[in-house]
């Protein structure tokens, strides 16, 4: 006689546990893109934005020592706009390696999350590198703020943090990092009208035959692609 009964197979859960997680992670990524649109609720994921300027701009610059030059410094502003200073290395990778490697990042983070660590252990282990990358490279007086104050708080969360709200802060964090290539195109649009500020992708359509908004609709599709892989990995038995 089966011993779980008809529908309650080991197997039959573990799906169950994986569609689960699949819809839970879609609606909080539509939830984080919903919030980035409505001003009067920003003020709810601004430190997770604040978090993904300081990835998306030291993307920038580990690209340039991939590549073979060097990384000068960088700065995050109050209002989510960053400047990274590079020297060297290949400007078509270091331009889009912000929206690209910070999605490569959130995706890593989502998986080894779901396959391989603990949230406690990730976010110390993130709080320490953040915080070692931003004392060599961050240069000013808002972003070395904003560089304490996360990873501070990083290491509060492991800290205090009971597990299903660390467990949905790494959630969240990497979702922001991975859902940075859609707001490539809102940054386009935004940066268009507004004019005397450039953009990744302006810096893109310079290099090659492409238009800044083909450039930003490549990084949004970027971007989902990696979504999709990290999903099924991370609910993958």
């Amino acid at each position: 006689m089966d011993a779980h009964g008809p529908g309650s197979s080991p197997d039959h859960v573990i799906a169950d546990r994986g569609w689960r997680r699949w819809f839970g992670l879609a609606f909080l990524a539509l939830a984080l893109i919903g919030l980035w649109q409505v001003p009067w609720l920003g003020w709810l994921v601004y430190p997770f934005r604040v978090f993904g300027t300081f990835v998306h701009e030291l993307s920038h610059g580990l690209a340039a020592i991939a590549t073979g030059g060097d990384f000068v410094r960088f700065a995050v502003s109050p209002d989510l706009s960053g400047v990274a200073h590079s020297a060297g290395g290949l400007r078509m990778i270091v331009a889009s390696a912000g929206y690209i490697g910070s999605a490569v990042f959130g995706g890593a983070l989502l998986v080894l999350h779901a396959r391989l660590l603990s949230s406690r252990t990730l976010l110390f282990g993130l709080g320490v590198v953040f915080g070692l990358l931003c004392l060599l490279f961050v240069r000013n007086l808002f972003g070395v703020a904003a560089a304490l104050a996360i990873t501070f708080a990083l290491g509060a969360a492991a800290m205090k943090l009971n597990l299903a709200m660390r467990d949905l802060l790494v959630d969240v964090l990497a979702l922001q990092l991975i859902l940075d290539g859609y707001d490539s195109l809102f940054t386009v649009f935004a940066l268009s009208r507004q004019g005397g500020v450039r953009s990744d992708a302006e810096t893109m359509a310079d290099l090659t035959w492409l238009p800044a908004t083909w450039w930003a609709l490549i990084w949004m599709l970027v971007s989902t692609a990696i979504l999709l892989a990290a999903l099924r990995l991370a609910v993958r038995r």
